[in-house]
């Protein structure tokens, strides 16, 4: 029988407890400076095309440097690693926070500090992601990947909020010097911390070149985690529905900019309550099979939400598609880091940023073209079949992944 495991069981850990406090405060000033970054840009240009970039700029560092970061993380003292990328990020805070203040910031500036940021946190995910299993006990790591899970949907619910009230009461440029802030609350934990990890004990001679083959070489031959990774990859791919959003709210559901800004809040509520059911299974058994079925409800809730023309409809189907999918993510990291060996966490982590992506913006750009032809609902209908073919492939060719037990 699966030992019972509850959030405050793994939140009284000090260090992971002071890491996830410090990190939802973090997120929450990323999520300010988000906001900032997308009004000043239409602020200054008055462009869609030109505050499109911004996704652009962000973006390209994950195709770019995703598998360096990797490396990185499993060559380097991850705590360390992680001081570095939260002293950088907050001097890239500060530098937009003081353009703002003395009225001398132009939108390329903004171009540039978001690619550099984009750059830095590739480096610090998976060292971030990597650090989770060395400071809870194995049994607690599903519940600690859910809780990695509640807050960055609590920073995605709350930021943008206190964004907005930020900027229209003391200005962007303050937006910018609490995202600065808010990355030393991170650094302190990070200093504060008992547990001193230590680097990963792999191959130390090898050359940067062997430890990406290296962990390539490890993905490949893990029919699981090399799964997990084409099952996520092919539903990102095909069933990349939040893109067509803006179609679904004025178009086909006839709700306007309220409606749309519903319809992209809710599956935010929905990955909470996902991430509050498996902390609330504690270590659930049969891992592999729960993936597989909360994949499937996934690809068929896609389905259903491109037929749906009901307002009230589609948010209870956002609501579950945020919520399978927040259970989806938080059991498959929770079986990839068991899986994987600590010296290879940051690579196959790297990977799986790679796969995700490129998934995500290839799955905006097939699912745009598809539409063209299809239209949206017919695309996303595709998607959804499609999607849910990929998925019962993977259980069927990908054995190990349905007999683990984890």
């Amino acid at each position: 029988m699966a030992q019972q495991v509850t959030p405050w069981q793994v939140l009284k850990q000090r260090d992971f407890g002071l890491f996830w406090a410090s990190l939802l405060f973090s997120a929450i000033g990323s999520q300010i400076s988000t906001v900032a970054i997308a009004w000043q840009v239409y602020e200054i240009t008055n462009s869609p095309f030109q505050l499109g970039l911004t996704g652009l700029f962000r973006a390209l560092p994950v195709m770019l440097l995703s598998i360096p970061g990797g490396v990185v993380a499993d060559r380097m003292d991850r705590r360390w690693l992680l001081i570095i990328t939260q002293c950088l990020a907050a001097l890239l805070a500060l530098a937009l926070a003081l353009l703002s203040y003395f009225g001398t910031v132009q939108v390329w500036h903004i171009y540039f500090v978001t690619f550099l940021s984009g750059a830095v946190g590739i480096f610090d995910s998976p060292a971030r992601t990597a650090l989770i299993p060395t400071l809870v006990r194995p049994e607690q790591l599903a519940t600690a990947y859910a809780l990695n899970i509640s807050w960055r949907q609590i920073a995605t619910l709350s930021g943008p909020f206190i964004g907005g009230v930020v900027i229209a009461t003391v200005g962007i440029s303050t937006s910018y010097f609490i995202d600065a802030l808010s990355f030393f609350s991170v650094i302190i934990c990070l200093a504060l911390m008992r547990a001193r990890p230590a680097p990963a004990s792999g191959e130390k001679k090898e050359s940067p070149l062997e430890s990406v083959r290296g962990g390539f070489n490890f993905i490949r031959d893990n029919t699981v985690i090399l799964g997990l990774m084409g099952m996520d990859t092919c539903v990102q791919f095909f069933g990349a529905y939040r893109s067509m959003m803006p179609v679904f709210a004025r178009d086909i559901l006839a709700v306007g900019p309220t409606g749309l800004g519903a319809l992209l809040g809710v599956p935010a509520f929905g990955a909470l309550a996902g991430s509050g059911i498996v902390m609330a299974a504690g270590n659930p058994k049969q891992k592999g099979r729960l993936i597989i079925g909360v994949t499937l409800i996934y690809t068929a809730g896609l389905v259903c939400f491109a037929l749906s023309r009901s307002l009230v409809l589609s948010l209870a189907i956002v609501f579950l598609l945020g919520l399978v999918d927040a259970v989806g993510e938080t059991l498959r990291d929770t079986l990839v880091q068991l899986i994987t060996p600590d010296h290879m966490r940051g690579r196959v982590k790297s990977f799986d940023q790679v796969f995700m992506s490129a998934g995500t913006y290839l799955g905006h750009a097939q699912i745009g073209t598809a539409a063209t032809f299809l239209g949206v609902p017919g695309a996303l209908v595709m998607g959804g079949c499609l999607g849910s073919a990929g998925v019962l492939l993977v259980a069927k060719y990908a054995r190990g992944l349905r007999s683990l037990d984890g």
